[in-house]
């Protein structure tokens, strides 16, 4: 895993300006948009009628607010050089257990620089106590849809790394970007 986030990282960073934005092409037909981001999670609660299973799909176990944030990156190694205090978006996310504990049901509901999305996906625990006491990392995927015009689609991918300290940025034992780094896709409709 660590060796896929950082060759995904290099591969990123080489197209990545400072703004954590990235166009696939630079052309006025463009058709994909690449972010670069860091999330935080601010609150849990237990499930209210936001995460129906009518709308999810599954039983909600958890129901989490987080904030969507810039990064930079340094273009000439890939090394994530700021973790972002400017908030880009917000995401607010609906979890379910199923049969097999390590895999999680997620339905998110976010905007990431005012383009509105629905997620749905899962989310899969790969380790706990890892690389220390407390800590656990999971990893993300999430088919996103209810973009407007011109999107047409999209995915957000995640590596997130969780604490005892399960709020904020500042992870315990400290050191440790919590909670997510994140790539979110958007596709555009190709203009003719």
């Amino acid at each position: 895993m660590r060796r896929f986030v950082m060759a995904l990282s290099l591969a990123v960073t080489a197209l990545l300006p400072a703004t954590g934005r990235v166009w696939a092409q630079s052309g006025e037909n463009d058709v994909e948009e690449i972010f670069v981001a860091r999330t935080v999670r601010h609150g849990r609660v237990v499930p209210s009628d936001f995460c129906a299973p009518t709308k999810t799909g599954f039983a909600p176990a958890l129901e989490d607010q987080l904030t969507i944030h810039a990064v930079t990156v340094r273009q000439s190694d890939g090394r994530m050089t700021d973790t972002g205090e400017k908030s880009i978006g917000e995401l607010r996310v609906c979890i379910g257990q199923a049969m097999d504990p390590t895999l999680l049901g997620t339905y998110t509901e976010g905007q990431l620089n005012g383009i509105a999305f629905n997620g749905v996906g899962d989310c899969r625990l790969v380790r706990g106590n890892q690389p220390e006491e407390g800590l656990l990392t999971h990893r993300c995927f999430l088919a996103l849809s209810g973009l407007p015009e011109p999107y047409v689609g999209g995915f957000l991918i995640s590596s997130s790394l969780y604490s005892r300290t399960p709020f904020g940025p500042e992870s315990s034992p400290p050191g440790y970007a919590q909670a997510g780094i994140v790539i979110i896709r958007l596709w555009r409709k190709r203009l003719p």
